[in-house]
């Protein structure tokens, strides 16, 4: 069993905790924390992840996925840890931009090269706002990376089979994100 000290916090959602892995540095582990409003979220990761890991994807602008562990919290469902060089979290999109550290003009290609590549693996979002997206900046050119906010929620998931269907679905998830980002 892994013990998740208070230390070892490195974000909160609206239903899970994210902790430093206490024995990997490289990895991170989501814990429920919302029991009263639990949607699965970690089941429903799990399962998506395990779809994409099956299906090959590049895994250029997504944290690989590796399975759960017992905790001193629950099951806790384990992630890559996206770092910058000196071993802290990469930051939230959000935050840099509000906090003016990056504009929209720096981010307009980072963004479209995101777009890219959830429309060439075919990965759907179920949550795809700024604060789901972290920034690598310490390289150029800057490189986004969706951590939450993942997975195909649809009921009968059609769009998962059919590539034109795919597609549109990527392209009218990624036209609601931007109208949040003009906000």
């Amino acid at each position: 069993m892994l013990y998740l000290q208070d230390d070892l916090l490195i974000g909160r959602g609206t239903e899970r905790y994210c902790y430093r892995h206490p024995q990997d540095d490289t990895r991170c582990i989501k814990v429920v924390h919302n029991v009263k409003n639990n949607k699965q979220q970690n089941q429903k990761d799990y399962e998506y992840f395990s779809r994409l890991q099956k299906r090959g994807i590049d895994w250029s602008h997504l944290p690989r996925c590796y399975g759960w562990v017992e905790t001193d919290q629950g099951n806790g469902l384990v992630f890559d840890l996206l770092q910058d060089k000196q071993g802290n979290p990469l930051p939230r999109l959000d935050v840099l931009l509000q906090n003016g550290y990056l504009d929209k003009a720096a981010i307009k290609a980072p963004l479209k090269e995101l777009q890219d590549y959830l429309q060439a693996n075919q990965i759907f979002t179920s949550d795809l706002r700024a604060s789901n997206i972290v920034c690598e900046s310490e390289e150029t050119p800057l490189r986004l990376f969706l951590i939450d906010g993942v997975g195909d929620r649809d009921f009968i998931r059609l769009a998962s089979m059919i590539k034109p269907l795919a597609r549109a679905k990527t392209n009218r998830q990624w036209k609601r994100f931007m109208k949040r980002m003009k906000k």
